[in-house]
């Protein structure tokens, strides 16, 4: 059975890209374009990780990170943070509020499906 990955993001290129890409390295993808989404599709389709943008209207990933860790019933759901800020900081920050994992976008999407494969391995147990 395969790995299911909520990919959260406002933009509806990388959310098709990371759709497409992860789906072909064979995870079970489901996508939303907003941060109020996020918790509706966490609890309808349960997926074991979430690619989460940090930039995103509504609620911001860090906070989303931040309220999904504090919850009894999504604690354990690995978090990995997709974005473009190359903060360290904020990095940290995101670390601090329970995510697993940090991906800097790119144009390559091959090596985000690198990085959540092993992340599927480390934190799952999965090897996708």
């Amino acid at each position: 059975m395969p790995v299911k990955i909520l990919v959260a993001d406002d933009n509806k290129l990388i959310l098709a890209m990371a759709r497409d890409t992860l789906t072909e390295a064979g995870f079970e993808v489901v996508t939303v374009e907003s941060g109020l989404e996020v918790y509706k599709k966490v609890l309808d389709e349960k997926p074991q990780m979430i690619l989460l943008d940090i930039m995103m209207p509504g609620l911001d990933g860090i906070e989303i990170c931040r309220n999904l860790k504090r919850s009894a019933v999504t604690k354990d759901l690995v978090i990995v943070i997709h974005s473009a800020k190359r903060d360290v900081e904020l990095m940290d920050m995101c670390f601090e509020f329970g995510a697993e994992a940090f991906i800097i976008k790119s144009d390559n999407f091959d090596e985000m499906v690198k990085r959540v494969r092993d992340v599927a391995e480390d934190k799952l147990g999965i090897k996708v």
